[in-house]
């Protein structure tokens, strides 16, 4: 003699559909699927719950997350881009600005690096030739010291913004210097 779960049951019958009934009192969390069993809220098939907002189902792989900032023609996700045009200085912002053709956001840090690394060196420049000129000269003594202090904590104050403006775009996020970045989003319409 064989066993049959469904013997007497009437699979048309709502919650009876694969020999389970849904017991009196009970509420289905996360929906009925077929088959007979109920799937609890907050767990996948598999066995494993979902931990955070951002996991992807088993199958599917991490890169099918599509990047915020749009696709980059030079092959490479956007935010690297923008963050390596900070890292490497003037050569790496004029490589990703003439390099990238169509994605804004890369456009945009790379004449952002341009711009605030000429505007460094512009500003060395003008420093040093001052501080030389007034030790060149018989100046008070406090003047030089100013100088002096400012060619000690400039340099400092400006590697802080440096590393503020490469860590953002490592990040995907947008962070524009007041009279710079004025001029960088200006530069920084796609060229087809």
């Amino acid at each position: 003699m064989s066993w049959n779960p469904n013997q007497g049951q009437d699979p048309n019958q709502p919650g009876q559909e694969g020999g389970y009934q849904q017991q009196p009192g009970y509420q289905q969390q996360g929906g009925y699927q077929p088959g007979g069993y109920q799937q609890q809220s907050g767990y996948q098939q598999g066995g494993y719950q979902q931990q955070g907002p951002y996991q992807q189902p088993y199958s599917t792989p991490s890169t099918a997350i599509p990047n915020p900032n749009g696709p980059t023609s030079m092959g490479m996700d956007a935010n690297v881009a923008a963050g390596l045009s900070y890292l490497f200085s003037i050569v790496g912002g004029l490589i990703f600005y003439f390099g990238e053709k169509q994605n804004r956001f890369v456009r945009f840090h790379a004449m952002q690096s341009i711009l605030f690394n000429a505007f460094w060196i512009v500003l060395f420049i003008v420093l040093f030739t001052v501080q030389s000129f007034l030790y060149a000269t018989v100046i008070l003594i406090p003047v030089r010291f100013v100088f002096t202090c400012l060619t000690i904590l400039l340099p400092l104050a400006l590697l802080a913004v440096w590393i503020v403006l490469m860590v953002y775009a490592f990040q995907g996020k947008y962070f524009k210097l007041p009279v710079l970045g004025d001029y960088a989003e200006k530069y920084a319409a796609p060229t087809m």
